[in-house]
């Protein structure tokens, strides 16, 4: 028997082991997806140069819902695309076709999720639990991960890809967090070559952090300042041959991982996902940064929901 919305949202644990997500959290999902899935269809069938009539052409053969928990399952568990037709009873390429087509509109309506708050004024309430609880972002933590992908064909390109860190072809994300782990910033994928600092101000994002923010990173961000003069930017102390750290440098250290353990836990969370752990088999450049963004965006959700809980009691 194929794997329906119907049939799955019987079971709350085998939902969860399927798609990563509670019910609830797939039924807010999708309130906000099927309205731009209906933008984007006739955005699609009113395109310039069409030759068939609206109307003309098969129908889809899995409903708005169950495209979705479709794709949902191949964000969390990455089969291959010919299990994943297998699964729902259709054919790879229509697998393929169809989850490119839901991760496009996801991935449009999960770049709001992310946005820098100005951190607290004086004034802004009686005390600081009240300003931090009403605006949360004193500290901006800058962290990138790497994940493998297939070594590529062309002999440049495996160059471009290639990471001295990880001995092997990966492409990077860089996010940024602020102290309760809420995700403020997400970058496009680039090349495992490219620099940690690079990356960050190829994206722009160093731009859209208030002045009155702390920007926290690890020692792979030494210059950061340079980026950010008018603001208080803290990185890791780094070792340097015949320099060792000294004890208050360790000490300083110490102190600033305490605070980035942050992101390294949201990183996990985001690696739950399986496409984001396993090496990714699909085009980095134009597929890697639409799922980072969504899966950024389904933590986002879980985060906040977690923090409001936690305030409620």
């Amino acid at each position: 028997m194929d794997i329906t919305y119907s049939s799955l949202r019987r079971n709350e644990r085998a939902f969860r082991s399927f798609t990563g997500l509670t019910i609830a959290e797939c039924e807010v999902l999708y309130e906000r997806f099927e309205s731009a899935w209906v933008v984007a269809e006739q955005k699609r069938l009113q395109r310039a140069g069409r030759k068939r009539a609206i109307g003309g052409g098969s129908n889809y053969v899995l409903d708005m819902q169950d495209l979705v928990l479709m794709t949902l399952v191949w964000l969390h568990l990455y089969p291959k695309t010919v299990v994943l037709g297998y699964l729902f009873g259709v054919s790879q390429p229509t697998a393929s076709r169809n989850t490119r087509r839901v991760l496009t509109v996801l991935q449009e309506i999960s770049v709001e999720e992310f946005d820098l708050n100005d951190p607290p004024h004086k004034g802004e309430g009686r005390d600081l639990p009240e300003l931090l609880k009403a605006r949360p972002d004193l500290v901006a933590i800058v962290d990138a991960t790497e994940q493998a992908v297939e070594r590529p064909q062309d002999r440049k390109q495996e160059k471009r890809y290639y990471s001295g860190k990880r001995r092997r072809p990966t492409c990077k994300t860089s996010i940024v967090v602020n102290e309760q782990g809420v995700i403020r910033g997400v970058t496009t994928s680039a090349p495992g070559r490219t620099h940690d600092l690079t990356q960050i101000r190829d994206s722009g994002i160093l731009g859209r952090i208030p002045q009155q923010t702390t920007v926290i990173a690890d020692a792979g961000y030494d210059g950061l300042y340079k980026d950010l003069p008018n603001h208080s930017v803290a990185t890791a102390h780094k070792a340097q041959r015949n320099h060792p750290l000294q004890q208050a440098q360790k000490d300083i250290n110490r102190e600033l991982s305490s605070v980035r353990i942050v992101v390294e836990n949201v990183f996990c969370e985001l690696k739950h996902f399986r496409i984001l752990s396993d090496c990714f088999r699909h085009d980095v450049t134009h597929v890697h940064s639409a799922v980072f963004a969504v899966i950024a965006a389904i933590v986002n959700r879980r985060i906040q929901h977690r923090l409001a809980l936690s305030d409620v009691r």
